[in-house]
């Protein structure tokens, strides 16, 4: 009778180099590792954004500085409406602590940059951006992977924030 032994050590050998050369060249296409890093940094700022906001409206309230004109807090120089950091350089990007510029050729040496128009910031990652052709808004948000800051409406509605990141995949 003969026995059956198996596989040898070089079609084993042969199957792992093989499976090794699949798994280089396929994993890639499933897994976006870059794009889940951005908008996992996008979550990040919104949590710093949150914490920086509700940190900023409690020390204002025990200051008595829940009006809706823009005012300094004593500590940290956090500029307020309502209570909860403005949507400006001094109030939110102060509040979050953001290494952040606004936008243009300055803003490649930041790790953030920004745009402010009316009562709204636009914070984005200056890698995703870069130097934008556009020094407005859509110059970030045309990229898809930032933050939208609301300035709050009243001491009883904090500000909106909303995130896109629908454009940090790519």
């Amino acid at each position: 009778m003969k026995r059956n032994q198996g596989f040898t050590l070089i079609e084993l050998i042969i199957v792992i180099v093989i499976l090794g050369i699949l798994a280089v060249t396929a994993a890639p296409r499933f897994f976006n590792f870059a794009g889940d890093a951005r908008v996992s940094v996008v979550n990040g700022l919104k949590g710093a954004v949150q914490g920086g906001a509700q940190t900023v409206y409690a020390k204002a309230a025990i200051e008595g500085r829940l009006g809706d004109t823009a005012s300094n807090l004593t500590s940290g120089g956090i500029e307020v409406i309502y209570g909860y950091p403005s949507a400006t350089a001094a109030g939110v990007v102060a509040a979050a602590s953001l290494d952040a510029s606004l936008m243009g050729a300055a803003a490649a040496t930041t790790d953030w940059v920004f745009f402010i128009d009316g009562g709204d910031i636009y914070i984005a990652q200056s890698s995703v951006v870069g130097i934008p052709s556009a020094a407005d808004e859509t110059g970030i948000t045309s990229k898809g992977c930032y933050l939208q800051y609301t300035n709050a409406t009243s001491a009883d509605d904090p500000p909106v924030i909303l995130l896109d990141t629908d454009g940090c995949a790519n």
